[in-house]
């Protein structure tokens, strides 16, 4: 930890020169600026200079805070007072008294708290947090600063929108005074994901940009989605047609091919399902049911998954059986499917074109009604 509270006084260790820390060091009665507790500056040969809790601290993921967090903290301090913010504040304590934000602002008669995020977390814990912030009534915002180039860029914002899902990722370089914001996250398959990505100068940033609210994310969502449809039938396609031996045979007696795939294939859910992309695995799944099934035939969950393993050799994913029946009711809101108890009835055959262009119209048709299913989700 490398800040602690001396009799009122807030000590940074990162603004304290090498020569002030043996002065520093002959004074006492250091607390911890989050719980109150005691604690003690501690210098080595191989860590910096820090404070040390003597008994564990209630807010254990502050005590840890690098010099990239608490300059993190600083340069959005600066940044949204620069933009018009009200009551920034650093280490904001919740009403609740169980949470303390890294950074809390109002804006536009909204509260909002930022969490800088660098390390990983798990589900329990992340869930945790948001959960505290909901009942505090305060929207908060992930901004992560780890090292993209370290790592591959996919694994890490995939391990990321694991706990993300549909909300856009933000990433601070605190360095360069950059942020990136991934405002289409979605999982391709399970090592593959699309984006679009945008960077800009924190200078040119606006808060709008960070905090638009949920409509206007679904909108952007949409949009974003429909670029990534109409990319993948235009080029990326192609690359499929050269290795998806069973998915053209499939095509085949629909004299169609992968740029030409039904609109209802194609549309994000939650979680990697199967391990091909995800435009190849709902078109394994929409095409297995025009194929294997007539109109009005009755199957269940199982069935279908049963005949893309076994039929296909479709592998699936962890999450599977949840995420192909989140596909499956997203076809009975297309209309292709109707859903009863438990059962699934292939009522109608979706549209089928010899152009590009019409499918195209009906991606935005269908997208329409996506955005209607999103705005009451």
């Amino acid at each position: 930890m490398l800040r602690a509270r001396q009799n009122d006084v807030l000590i940074d260790l990162t603004k304290i020169s090498s020569q002030q820390l043996p002065h520093l060091k002959l004074t006492k009665h250091f607390s911890c600026p989050y719980c109150g507790a005691p604690v003690i500056l501690r210098q080595g040969s191989k860590r910096r200079a820090h404070f040390a809790h003597q008994t564990p601290c209630r807010f254990g993921e502050h005590e840890s805070e690098s010099e990239a967090h608490l300059m993190s903290k600083e340069i959005l301090r600066e940044w949204l007072i620069d933009c018009g913010a009200k009551k920034v504040e650093v280490e904001y304590r919740l009403p609740s008294g169980n949470r303390i934000a890294d950074l809390y602002f109002e804006w536009d008669g909204k509260a909002y708290a930022f969490e800088i995020q660098k390390s990983m977390m798990s589900p329990e814990v992340f869930q945790q947090r948001i959960s505290d912030y909901r009942h505090a009534r305060v929207e908060v915002i992930w901004i992560f600063i780890g090292e993209l180039n370290r790592l591959k860029t996919t694994y890490r914002v995939n391990r990321v929108m694991r706990l993300q899902k549909e909300q856009p990722l933000i990433h601070l370089n605190w360095r360069e005074r950059k942020v990136t914001i991934f405002n289409q996250i979605v999982w391709m398959n399970q090592r593959e994901i699309e984006a679009i990505r945008k960077t800009f100068s924190l200078d040119q940033l606006t808060i709008q940009q960070v905090v638009e609210d949920d409509q206007l994310r679904v909108n952007r969502r949409l949009e974003d989605w429909l670029a990534l449809k109409k990319d993948f039938r235009c080029h990326k396609f192609a690359a499929y047609q050269r290795k998806e031996y069973a998915l053209l045979r499939l095509c085949a007696p629909f004299l169609i091919n992968l740029s030409l795939l039904p609109s209802v294939i194609g549309w994000p859910i939650e979680g990697a399902v199967y391990t091909k992309p995800l435009f190849i695995w709902q078109a394994y799944v929409v095409l297995c049911i025009m194929s294997e099934y007539k109109e009005q035939d009755v199957f269940t969950l199982s069935d279908i998954q049963k005949k893309l393993k076994g039929l296909y050799r479709l592998k699936g994913g962890p999450h599977c059986l949840v995420g192909l029946k989140c596909y499956l009711d997203l076809l009975v809101h297309f209309g292709m499917l109707k859903s009863q108890f438990g059962y699934f009835e292939y009522v109608k055959r979706p549209r089928l074109y010899a152009q590009l262009d019409p499918y195209l119209i009906e991606d935005a048709q269908l997208g329409e009604r996506w955005k209607q299913i999103k705005d009451f989700s």
